[in-house]
């Protein structure tokens, strides 16, 4: 076979050089048909020389451009075919007859001796005569043509003979040559297909282990929990990428055949996992492939991470397990846990674990259960003015002046805002210790506080509520001590209360009342009085105090006294405020020029917008000159912020406002208020001089004022004169302005026109 195969080889090379040399003879007499053109290239210049006459002729009918255009083309085409005439196998045939030579002398004459007539073609002569030098040489191209014909067809004749012998010769070898092929490729295609199908098949089988290797490997390798798969004696059939990873094995140190003891070193975690416990994984697992069972449990390794483990047994008594580091997640969850249960700012637990831990207190000890509720005092004004960043460091410190109040498990937690409770248990709830520890977190909050450049005093108000056999549940509780907590603000904040059955309804009342109050300006329940201001030392009026009066639908007239405080707590003194300076104002306006009006200003107005730009709207609107406008305000106000109020003091003395110091003495009274701002009067709290004739004390403080008004350039008005002896007490005690109930009580502006129209001054009258 192997001889036969190449004795047919030597015979096809021999066929296929023999069939070169054919081909080669072929390719040359192939060549010798170019020779044909040349019969091609004569004929197509005798029709181009007739298509020119034709062109000549349409001009002479019609002289167009179209015409003229084409007539001038042909010339072009015929005198390029000139060119072509003498050049190549075209030209060396042409040379080798003379009469040739001759005719196409003529055919180039003639076409240079009509271009000097193109320019003259609107001349009949000129396109006669250039018809006839064309038309002379029709017979010279006619024999040109002829005899390029005959001589082509000789040529032709010629090489046909020869190429039919060689088609002969080719074709008998190309037979011979197939047929040799046929019974090589025959032979050939019986062999391969043998080898093809047997190569089919190993490749195949290759590729299909290849790609479940692929697979099996990728699978393995992008898991995110580690695989073992042991035999039976428990050693190591496969693993993946991510089982050394979290065992931390050498590379190559999980192969096939370790033994898994040397593998799963880690260590049990703590109690309170899903399972319980001691003992290496390796253990765990020898346990559950002993009893056959499929288990999930998690173990903690000695670098603080969980692993859950998932133990499948095999039929062969061998096992599988995935590992899964769940370490982030069980701290994600933790993480979770806590926030949902404690208050990120302060750590302490929130409202939800406090009202969890209060019940269950609750249930397992019955009555020994108390609850504080703590509210920061002026913690709005630190937010307010030094911003959220440093109230909330001030929540931060003030937790840990309150833990630092408390016994090892007493529960402190933030409610939210500034409020925080705790859950006092067992000896801690009794009367007397929840008592001391309210007085001792009070004592402590106190104390200002440091905020970066600042100092901050707020203090705290507490609320105390115990638990009786009678308390349903834990929501009730709270708002006993809430109820409680109200009672110590309204005492004066820096305070506690204990809850009273009794203040549930004042709580009830108080919140009705602070409903009928926010819309009581809207309803035009709110009105002014005036109480006159008299000038002792002139003996006349000298202006009006305005006064808020709430004239409720059902309840009556309601007490200042129970209604300012909760405007105040409630921001509503604000547009209340608001109102009060714009109808004063506008009041005054028709009071005689002399006559000033003075107006309370609340603490809350000046930390609630800008008081300076409200006065001067008011004086616009209103007209009134700003020397007959007083505001008072109380050292409540300097206290919350001084530096703020006293430049929005300062912007108002700019105006030409007039300030007042109230109730001068019943606060902390410093010195340092009336030098840090030059107010145009102090008025004496009517506490001192309702007491002044049987009280030294209250005689000579009114008296130290006076006389400190006096040197400092203020006015010195006593309140609450109510008898001609207390009226003589004040003037000499130095007061040189009075006001209260012995000159008159407040009275709508309505009734106010006696005291313009009276001719003597009231004073002189009754005094």
């Amino acid at each position: 076979m192997q001889i036969f195969s190449v004795a047919f080889a030597l015979l096809l090379g021999a066929g296929a050089v023999y069939a070169s040399h054919l081909i080669s003879v072929r390719q040359e007499a192939v060549s010798k048909l170019s020779r044909y053109n040349i019969a091609w290239t004569v004929g197509q210049a005798a029709q181009e020389v007739s298509r020119l006459q034709a062109a000549i002729g349409a001009f002479t009918l019609t002289r167009g451009e179209v015409e003229r255009d084409l007539l001038e083309t042909w010339l072009e085409i015929v005198e390029s075919r000139v060119s072509v005439l003498r050049s190549g196998e075209t030209g060396a045939f042409i040379l080798s007859h003379d009469e040739l030579v001759r005719s196409v002398d003529q055919l180039q004459a003639a076409v240079e001796s009509s271009r000097p007539l193109l320019g003259s073609l609107g001349d009949p002569a000129s396109i006669a005569q250039l018809m006839s030098k064309f038309q002379q040489i029709n017979g010279p191209m006619a024999r040109l043509s002829s005899i390029a014909h005959a001589h082509g067809a000789d040529l032709a004749t010629e090489d046909t003979q020869e190429l039919d012998r060689l088609h002969f010769v080719f074709s008998r070898l190309l037979l011979g040559l197939i047929a040799c092929c046929l019974a090589l490729a025959a032979t050939t295609f019986w062999r391969n297909r043998l080898l093809a199908r047997s190569n089919a098949e190993v490749r195949a089988r290759d590729a299909e282990l290849r790609r479940q290797n692929e697979l099996f490997d990728a699978a393995l390798n992008n898991m995110s929990q580690g695989l073992g798969m042991f035999d039976a004696e428990h050693r190591l059939i496969v693993s993946n990428r991510r089982f050394s990873e979290i065992f931390h094995l050498e590379p190559g140190a999980a192969k096939p055949g370790a033994h898994a003891a040397d593998l799963l070193g880690i260590q049990s975690g703590p109690a309170d996992f899903e399972r319980e416990g001691g003992g290496s994984a390796w253990a765990e697992h020898q346990a559950q492939a002993a009893r056959s069972h499929a288990s999930t449990f998690v173990q903690e390794d000695g670098e603080g991470r969980s692993l859950s483990i998932s133990h499948q047994p095999l039929p062969n008594g061998g096992w599988v397990t995935t590992y899964e580091d769940v370490t982030e997640s069980r701290r994600s969850e933790a993480r979770i846990r806590h926030l949902a249960n404690h208050d990120a700012l302060t750590g302490f637990p929130n409202r939800r674990q406090f009202t969890t831990r209060l019940d269950g207190a609750l249930h397992r000890v019955g009555a020994d259960v108390a609850v504080m509720f703590l509210d920061l005092d002026q913690f709005k004004n630190v937010n307010d003015t030094l911003g959220h960043h440093a109230g909330d460091e001030l929540l931060r410190l003030a937790a840990g002046r309150i833990r630092e109040c408390m016994r090892d498990g007493d529960l402190i937690a933030r409610l939210g805002g500034d409020e925080f409770a705790v859950l006092l248990q067992g000896k801690g709830a009794l009367p007397d210790n929840v008592e001391t520890l309210a007085q001792r977190i009070i004592k402590s909050l106190s104390t200002p506080f440091d905020l970066a450049k600042f100092q901050a005093s707020v203090g705290v108000s507490v609320g105390i509520a115990a638990a009786t056999s009678s308390t349903p549940d834990g929501d009730t509780l709270l708002k006993h001590a809430d109820m409680a907590l109200y009672e110590a603000k309204a005492a004066g904040r820096g305070t506690y209360r204990i809850f009273e059955a009794s203040m549930a309804a004042e709580l009830q009342a108080r919140m009705d009342l602070e409903a009928d109050l926010r819309g009581a300006l809207d309803r035009g329940e709110l009105e002014l009085h005036y109480q006159p201001l008299l000038d002792l030392q002139r003996g006349q009026l000298s202006g009006f105090e305005a006064l808020l009066r709430w004239r409720h639908p059902v309840r009556g007239m309601v007490s200042p006294a129970d209604f300012i405080s909760i405007a105040e707590e409630t921001g509503l003194i604000v547009p209340i405020g608001e109102w009060v300076l714009r109808r004063a104002c506008a009041d005054a306006v028709t009071f005689p020029s002399f006559v000033k009006i003075a107006v309370n200003i609340s603490p809350v107005q000046f930390a609630g917008g800008d008081l300076s730009e409200l006065v001067r709207d008011t004086l616009l609107q209103s007209g009134l000159a700003a020397s007959r406008l007083e505001l008072e305000i109380t050292e409540s106000a300097l206290l919350q912020d001084s530096e703020a109020v006293i430049g929005t003091l300062h912007s108002l003395r700019a105006l030409g406002v007039r300030t007042a110091l109230d109730d001068f003495g019943t606060k902390y009274s410093s010195l340092t208020y009336l030098r840090s701002f030059p107010f145009d009067k102090i008025k004496i709290d009517q506490s001192f001089v309702r007491d002044m004739a049987s009280r030294a004390d209250c005689l000579a403080i009114v008296r130290s004022v006076a006389q400190l008004a006096v040197r400092l350039g203020m006015t010195a008005t006593a309140e609450g004169v109510e008898s001609s002896a207390q009226l003589d007490q004040v003037r000499e005690a130095g007061c040189t302005e009075a006001q209260g109930y012995f000159f008159g009580q407040a009275e709508p502006v309505e009734k106010l026109g006696h005291w313009f129209e009276e001719k003597q001054p009231r004073l002189v009258a009754v005094g």
